[in-house]
């Protein structure tokens, strides 16, 4: 697992602010010196530090769920590299040390079925990235502009009926990837997912201490956040199981 670099311009935008003891830049070499020399607790602290100075980033999140997971807290690794997908999906590396720390957790939780449509529509969202996605929806809106432009402009009944068959066109990807963004924007601001970080938790069937146990989860685990009262959350985890836990014992992703 190595490291990242944070991008420079979201560096410069944090450094733009009331000026630290450290620069970003400063801190983010030193996290990454402190990784490479196998000091995986201070490496953590220090990513952790540029994390709550208001950088983010999924190189970043990725940085920090490595050293995480070179400090054996698997489950705050798991959520940091979760919260790095949802600003990265397609990344190899991100879902491969996804992967290896989730084969670390105790729980073997067998995804219930689902339509292939979903399978589908997920690859399809995960194709860009945000910033490439939102980038490509204002290069079609603005070709959208130029098509109506030639249309109102041609001067000939051919100019203006390939106009308007490039237009059509346009107008109709234009909306598809505007869909694409809005589901996306929906993926990344979404807090109805979270991660078990206690060590171990008895899932109850009410939200009550006195209640009848569910089941048991352990840290890592990834659950869906579909209720809360008091401080209890109620929970579902993949295999569909519902119950209640402490709120506490869980963060959101």
């Amino acid at each position: 697992m190595t490291t990242r670099p944070v991008l420079l311009f979201l560096l410069i935008l944090v450094a733009a602010r009331e000026l630290p003891a450290q620069t970003p830049e400063q801190q983010l070499r030193q996290a990454n010196q402190l990784y490479q020399q196998g000091k995986f607790p201070e490496a953590r602290e220090a990513y952790g530090a540029i994390l709550r100075s208001g950088l983010e980033s999924p190189e970043l999140l990725y940085n920090l769920g490595n050293a995480c997971y070179k400090c054996g807290a698997i489950p705050a690794a798991i959520l940091n590299y979760e919260r790095a997908r949802r600003l990265l999906p397609g990344d190899d590396d991100l879902r491969h040390n996804l992967q290896i720390a989730g084969m670390v957790i105790t729980d073997r939780i067998e995804p219930a079925p689902r339509l292939f449509v979903w399978d589908y529509w997920d690859g399809i969202k995960n194709w860009f990235s945000l910033f490439g996605l939102t980038l490509t929806v204002y290069l079609f809106y603005a070709l959208l502009a130029v098509m109506a432009s030639a249309f109102f402009l041609a001067r000939t009944y051919a100019l203006r009926k390939i106009a308007l068959l490039a237009g059509c066109v346009t107008f109709v990807l234009f909306l598809f990837l505007l869909v694409v963004l809005i589901a996306r924007l929906g993926d990344v601001t979404r807090t109805d997912e979270g991660i078990v970080m206690s060590q171990i938790v008895t899932v109850k069937n009410s939200p009550d201490a006195k209640s009848s146990d569910a089941f048991v989860l352990h840290g890592g685990v990834k659950v869906q956040l579909i209720d809360s009262v008091g401080g209890w959350s109620k929970v579902r985890i993949a295999d569909g199981k519902v119950g209640w836990l402490e709120a506490s014992a869980v963060e959101v992703i």
